[in-house]
């Protein structure tokens, strides 16, 4: 077995091992009561809003990718790889973007990836502007989170020059070479040009970065909502620092399945900081999680009707060419 898929395994494993020890820590029965007592309108309520944050996410994904994506297909091409993320183990749900914007017309896998690579980027700053109103509304200080805003927005700049250095530095040795440092070379070059055309255009640039502070914000009202309709009359503030502390810990690619386990135990990190009991915000991030991921399957699978059905460019046939094509552009040597 390669290294790499055997170390693959071992994340799985531990991220099993975690969602089933904070599943017993939060015990079962609590969580099944919390989420089978979530009144419906405010489920109705709920799931409104994870629509809404749906269609953020799809306008955001059109900015990015700027003309060749209009609206509707980059909502319905968000859900789905929202769907993916909720089921898939070690966050390969979010690589299903690639192959579904190239299945929607966005040429090249490389314009894929560079959407897939700014939309992390606006959420890192998303979630740290967040954070820094989080502790603002808890009584803390919000200096060390607006201090990392200003040392990461810089740093991404400075980051993206050195490589746009090197490509050149490499581009011309390798511009005649047969094999995959073409291929590479000729990604990256796209990839380039692609990060070039959003950089040009302000209006996408702040666009993009609206809609990511706002889908977030979209995120903390739907678990406020969840929370409210199971009777977890949580401070508003407490519930975004959880947020927040979610957002951490499922950015950690250690689980089995979506992202139960790590987004758990970031919850209830974070709420325990600010006197929450922690078997009970275990309990409800359990339940509030499974209820999203409901929601999140209605929209994902509604989506890739509209993909398959509507879309001209979607069907079966090119979805499974697109992820042919996307898999072989990362071959290697």
């Amino acid at each position: 077995m390669r290294r790499g898929v055997r170390a693959s395994w071992c994340l799985a494993a531990a991220g099993l091992a975690l969602a089933i020890v904070l599943l017993l820590l939060a015990q079962p029965r609590t969580v099944v009561t919390f989420a089978l007592r979530a009144r419906p309108r405010w489920l109705l309520a709920a799931f409104s809003g994870t629509l809404a944050v749906t269609v953020l996410r799809g306008a955001r994904l059109a900015l990015l990718a700027g003309r060749p994506l209009a609206p509707g297909p980059a909502t319905a091409v968000a859900a789905v790889s929202q769907l993916a993320s909720g089921v898939l183990p070690l966050r390969l749900g979010e690589l299903a973007m690639v192959p579904l914007l190239l299945a929607v017309g966005l040429p090249g896998a490389a314009g894929g990836l560079t959407v897939l690579v700014l939309a992390r980027l606006l959420d890192v700053m998303a979630i740290l502007a967040w954070t820094a109103v989080a502790a603002a509304l808890i009584g803390g200080n919000p200096t060390f989170a607006l201090a990392a805003l200003l040392v990461f927005v810089p740093s991404a700049a400075l980051a993206a020059v050195l490589a746009g250095r090197l490509l050149a530095r490499v581009a011309r040795p390798w511009r005649h070479r047969p094999g995959w440092r073409r291929r590479v070379l000729a990604q990256a070059l796209r990839v380039r040009r692609a990060v070039a055309g959003a950089a040009r255009s302000p209006g996408r640039a702040w666009g993009s970065l609206a809609c990511s502070l706002l889908l977030w914000g979209g995120i903390w009202g739907v678990t406020v909502l969840l929370l409210r309709g199971m009777a977890l009359d949580w401070p508003v503030a407490s519930v975004l620092l959880g947020v927040v502390g979610a957002a951490l810990g499922s950015s950690v690619p250690v689980s089995s399945f979506g992202t139960f386990g790590p987004q758990e135990a970031g919850w209830t990190g974070a709420l325990a900081g600010v006197g929450v009991p922690a078997r009970q915000a275990l309990a409800a991030g359990f339940a509030s999680h499974l209820w999203v991921l409901v929601f999140t399957i209605v929209l994902g699978l509604a989506a890739a009707v509209y993909l398959l059905r509507v879309h001209p460019g979607s069907s079966t046939s090119t979805l499974l060419a697109s992820v042919r094509s996307f898999l072989s552009s990362r071959r290697g040597p």
